[in-house]
């Protein structure tokens, strides 16, 4: 006999479980009694055939396998929220929007801009930006969910156009008050012993670094991995080591005192926009890939000349 499937009432308890802890938090979040949630989530692991949740103390910890059905399932009730909001717009008869995945580094120190200057050059479609690390950046790209794609380098990928948006080199960001901003170059030896803010492993970024540092003899002491390279500036403008980071990933924080410095040997960044193959899309994008590929250089340009001596 067949086992009975989910439906979307046992994924909608299920979420509302993992949100609040509790069978009574989840009855409050959907106005429901607690009972009928406890007869649901009875019903939710039997159709799953595995347990969700340990019982813990009065609360609900998730199991790994709950765990890994809830990433699924917010990426099911998105989806369902997404559509929702395109029937409303529909309704009143608005404009689609373009959907773009970026890099969080581009998020941040790009798109602002790209999106003032969008709107103001008569854009009808409004932008969503989803940020995702560069993997999903792709895999959104590939599947068509997106209309544009700004990420990192990466191999040809059937089905997938891309082209160049910035070619970088990295700069050393240094925080405030620190001695090595008195240089006007940054050495990889000067970075012996000093505490250190590594960038994502899992993208390769600091591969790179790593590259750079090989031969030189420096050791830096790590203090903090974190693969957002706009968290890792932050961390460098608040004072807890240095780190290599571009004008995009720097940008948000240069008037707070973090110093920005010319690398040596080369350590670049290379980004790149992306779009589906084969899509006629319902906007003008090229025009749109102009706009950010501007953007993208008047933020380059602009931490070029903070990093050049006497610069800041």
């Amino acid at each position: 006999m067949a086992r009975e499937r989910l439906e979307y009432r046992h994924l909608d308890v299920f979420r509302a479980v993992m949100r609040s802890g509790t069978a009574t938090g989840a009855a409050a979040l959907l106005g429901v009694t607690q009972p009928a949630v406890s007869r649901l989530l009875a019903q939710t692991e039997d159709r799953a055939d595995f347990a969700l949740f340990e019982r813990l103390g009065g609360r609900l910890v998730p199991t790994a396998r709950g765990q890994a059905l809830y990433a699924e399932t917010e990426r099911l009730f998105a989806g369902v929220e997404e559509i929702a909001a395109i029937c409303d717009r529909l309704r009143r008869n608005e404009p689609g929007r373009v959907q773009i995945a970026s890099l969080p580094v581009l998020t941040l120190g790009l798109m602002p801009a790209v999106a003032l200057v969008w709107s103001g050059a008569g854009g009808a479609q409004g932008l969503v930006i989803r940020s995702r690390v560069a993997g999903s950046v792709l895999a959104l790209v590939t599947s068509r969910q997106v209309d544009i794609g700004l990420g990192f380098v990466l191999p040809r990928v059937p089905g997938v156009r891309s082209a160049l948006l910035a070619r970088t080199r990295a700069l050393c960001a240094i925080p405030p008050g620190h001695p090595l901003a008195d240089r006007p170059v940054i050495r990889a030896g000067d970075l012996h012993d000093q505490p250190f803010i590594a960038l994502s492993r899992e993208e390769g970024v600091q591969a790179l670094v790593d590259r750079a540092l090989r031969g030189s003899g420096a050791h830096p002491r790590e203090v903090a991995e974190c693969p957002m390279i706009t968290a890792a500036a932050a961390m460098a403008a608040a004072g807890v080591g240095l780190t290599l980071a571009d004008g995009f990933s720097a940008r948000p924080f240069l008037g707070g005192g973090l110093a920005l410095r010319p690398f040596e040997p080369a350590v670049v960044f290379e980004y790149r926009v992306l779009w589906p193959e084969g899509v006629r899309p319902g906007f003008d994008r090229m025009r749109l890939v102009q706009i950010i590929r501007d953007e993208a250089h008047a933020v380059l340009e602009h931490a070029r000349r903070v990093s050049a001596p006497g610069g800041a």
